[in-house]
């Protein structure tokens, strides 16, 4: 009787999990479509051929692998690794997220590397006679990824019906950054004032090469510290290892104990707001 006490714990919260599970998602295929809409926009930013409920489900994959997984190797008692079923479907969705921000992050960097040259051919295409729309089709001609398919999804937005200023204006949320954000309201401001927009391109593609100079510049000056935020990153991990192959009993100790899964949830906060603080510290705004 004693000894089953804490699988009938385990299962009665686990119960109660599946109840709030069902009560509050309802099936887990509308569930799923909910928890991909979170991630649509970042799928589509990062240009990836998959649905936002095939990536839920992978995601949950991944958590639910991640779980089993550190069940068996800290073999903790089944209430407490019930209860780490959330946490590692939280992780989950946590390092989605990060991984569709970083590889969309990535490609804006190419779109705004890319977005000088774009905008130097549109002022070329502008001053020979070509109207906008008809210098944005020559740039989807002309122009390499990313630029050459954001640029399509204009046109293609422009055959819909929809106006050339609000395709510009949705590129610019699609690609969030402050060049692109420049050049959608220079196009809006000089469509409403008037004036040579030719000239206008030019001199935001010059701005836009110099934030870049600027940019590469910030880049070396901040090199030395953003090593030294990924030597404190790496230090503990890399002692925390070399104690638990060099040391088994410190390693037992702080792997299959409570007090030892304590320090290491502390561990990871105190690494997490301590990586955190350095990134803010070395960003600036230009």
């Amino acid at each position: 009787m004693v000894v089953s006490f804490p699988f009938a714990i385990g299962a009665g919260v686990f119960g109660v999990l599946a109840l709030l599970f069902i009560g509050v998602a309802g099936d887990v295929g509308g569930w799923m479509h909910k928890v991909g809409e979170g991630f649509q926009a970042r799928i589509d930013r990062a240009d990836m051929a998959v649905k936002p409920e095939e990536f839920a489900l992978m995601v949950f994959g991944v958590g639910v692998v991640a779980w089993i997984a550190l069940a068996l190797a800290v073999h903790t008692e089944l209430l407490i690794s019930i209860l780490m079923l959330p946490l590692s479907l939280a992780i989950a969705i946590l390092g989605g997220q990060v991984y569709l921000k970083v590889r969309g992050d990535r490609r804006i960097d190419r779109f705004v590397q890319q977005l000088e040259m774009v905008l130097r051919m549109l002022s070329g295409a502008l001053r020979v006679g070509l109207g906008l729309r008809q210098a944005v089709i020559l740039v989807t001609e002309e122009a390499p990824d990313p630029a050459r398919r954001e640029f399509l999804r204009v046109v293609g937005k422009t055959n819909i019906g929809i106006g050339m200023l609000d395709a510009l204006d949705q590129l610019a949320k699609s690609m969030p950054s402050q060049e692109v954000q420049m050049f959608a309201r220079c196009v809006r401001v000089q469509s409403a004032s008037g004036g040579d927009l030719a000239k206008v391109l030019e001199r935001l593609a010059a701005t836009i090469r110099d934030r870049r100079r600027v940019f590469r510049k910030m880049s070396s000056l901040t090199a030395q510290g953003r090593f030294g935020a990924g030597i404190i990153g790496a230090l503990p991990l890399l002692v925390g290892a070399f104690i638990v192959f060099a040391e088994p009993e410190m390693g037992h100790a702080l792997l299959h104990t409570k007090p030892g899964i304590i320090a290491l949830m502390i561990f990871a906060a105190l690494e997490t707001m301590a990586l955190f603080s350095l990134n803010r510290i070395l960003q600036f705004d230009v």
